[in-house]
């Protein structure tokens, strides 16, 4: 069984920060991927509009310098007295 091929950049923030997150219960039958600054995570079958950085959708791009300045959604409500 072959070890997958993590790829190198992120589709969505194109950062280099990719590791592998899981593998199928089914040996080679696909792998999950995580990105460590944006948190977006895909599947080796998804299509490459959602797994190439040169055709993930710019409208769904992040910049990473963006994302500390990003709200938390949900809020976090306020502790009760």
């Amino acid at each position: 069984m072959s070890t997958p091929t993590i790829p190198d950049t992120c589709p969505r923030c194109d950062t280099h920060e990719v590791s592998l997150l899981t593998e199928s219960p089914v040996p080679g039958h696909w792998s999950m991927y995580l990105c460590g600054v944006c948190f977006y995570s895909w599947r080796s079958t998804e299509p490459g509009y959602a797994t190439d950085p040169a055709t993930y959708p710019a409208a769904f791009k992040i910049d990473p310098a963006d994302i500390p300045k990003m709200p938390v959604v949900p809020s976090i409500p306020a502790r009760r007295a």
